[in-house]
């Protein structure tokens, strides 16, 4: 081979490695031209989930050769996102070759973090690429970022502080999310001193599939209480667990799987039995001097003490001897006595609505007001001697007659047949007499 021949080989070799190098380069995608992709920091560190993530990247030609019109970009998987306002793409010119002071670069970008992010670290892909003419530069790598993500909770609320005995009632709790990491697979129980509250319609036990960071989830019961429950402060116990996801992480053959725990926060709250009562006021007579007697009644589920009962000023009905309250004293539910009031009407002769005010302390120790409402006949306020009373509706006057009636034909009834019996027996005596006349007669002839 002629030394001719032998240059023309060395050089179709040559140009065959070089087509060859270009090929698996281009097919691996990373022509780094000695470049390095370094995370100087993050702030903060570690981040939470929902936080704002700022990180502060180093790229540096490591090189023989400059590199024109280099860009970095970042593209966010879960669990990261880009924020409105924020460039996830930064110019950085030309890198200058290892000898030069521009081969080095640092670029600052932001980044959300989504707020369902387990505590662990990810991975943040960059790449970095260049447009120039001559030695175009395609390089990606993997910054690793540490999300810390604390789970915790609490009852933030009850929506009510005090259960009437007897009485259904919505109990609803609040559980908040106070932590960085979304609550999974939550439930919720309560239980009370010796059941004195019990659920209705459902058991004590609720499941929440998911409370985000920050969020509330209310979970609400049908409960009621025995209408013999002496009032009283009772305590509520609270349990709350749900899945915690540790940092810890088991290498299995099939790969990593994350730990799962139950996480338990128990806690109390005191809850309020007894309280208010209700009255029922009911008209009994009206004396000839213009008293009204009325009857009061506890027919609540808790017992009122110091109970006093008024008559306000109003404009159908006036107290006419300026005593326009009554003290009746303490009242058990299902007891009752009786008021009387000095009343005069505006009008007479029609039904007039008469407003009455009961105060009483109930049995929680608050002074309470009650107001009641009675449709009450409104008699003269005085009769004259002889006169009758107005008379309240045509059909009690009617049936006031009726029993009259029926009372007159009684007796007259009975009257007569007396007289009958009595004009029979003596007619039978007459007729003995002539008889025995008769015979006495005939005797002596």
């Amino acid at each position: 081979m002629g030394f001719k021949q032998y240059i023309i080989l060395i050089c179709v070799i040559l140009l065959s490695l070089s087509l060859c190098s270009e090929t698996v380069l281009a097919a691996s995608g990373s022509l780094d031209k000695g470049l390095s992709i370094n995370l100087l920091n993050q702030d903060p560190d570690p981040v939470k989930p929902g936080d704002v993530l700022e990180v502060r990247i180093s790229i540096e030609n490591t090189g023989y050769d400059d590199i024109e019109n280099c860009f970095l970009e970042i593209k966010p998987d879960y669990p990261f996102r880009a924020l409105s306002g924020e460039t996830l793409v930064e110019n950085i010119g030309t890198l200058g070759k290892r000898s030069e002071d521009d081969r080095r670069k640092v670029v600052k970008l932001k980044l959300g973090v989504e707020n369902d992010v387990n505590e662990g670290k990810y991975p943040l892909k960059v790449y970095l690429y260049s447009t120039g003419s001559k030695n175009k530069v395609s390089l990606t790598r993997e910054l690793t970022i540490d999300i810390n993500s604390e789970s915790n909770a609490e009852i933030e609320y009850i929506n009510v502080e005090k259960l009437i005995p007897g009485e259904k009632t919505k109990l609803i709790f609040g559980i908040k999310n106070v932590g960085n990491s979304p609550l999974k697979n939550s439930m919720f129980s309560w239980e009370s001193t010796n059941d004195v509250i019990l659920p209705v319609g459902s058991s004590n036990v609720k499941h929440i599939n998911l409370i985000d960071v920050g969020e509330t989830a209310n979970v609400s019961f049908e409960v009621l209480t025995n209408v013999n429950t002496k009032p009283g402060l009772y305590k509520l116990d609270m349990v709350l667990t749900y899945d915690d996801i540790e940092e810890l992480q088991t290498i299995t053959e099939a790969g990593t799987v994350e730990n799962q725990k139950r996480k338990t926060i128990e806690s109390k709250a005191g809850i309020y039995i007894g309280g208010t009562t209700d009255f029922d006021i009911a008209f009994m007579e009206r004396s000839s001097t213009g008293a009204y007697t009325f009857s009061v009644s506890n027919i609540g589920n808790n017992g009122a003490n110091s109970v006093k009962i008024s008559v306000p000023l109003q404009e159908n009905w006036t107290v006419t001897d300026g005593g326009n309250s009554v003290i009746l004293g303490n009242l058990q539910k299902g007891d009752y006595t009786i008021a009387d009031f000095s009343l005069e009407p505006e009008t007479v002769g029609q039904d007039l609505p008469l407003k009455f005010e009961i105060s009483y302390t109930s049995s929680d120790g608050m002074r309470q007001v009650e107001e009641n409402v009675l449709s009450l006949y409104a008699f003269p306020s005085t009769l004259p001697v002889g006169s009758k009373m107005p008379e309240e509706s045509s059909g009690s006057s009617f049936s006031y007659k009726l029993v009259l009636l029926i009372l007159l034909g009684a007796v007259s009834f009975f009257a007569y047949k007396k007289h009958q019996k009595n004009m029979k027996e003596k007619n039978a005596e007459g007729e003995r007499i002539g008889e025995n006349q008769m015979d006495e007669k005939n005797t002596d002839e």
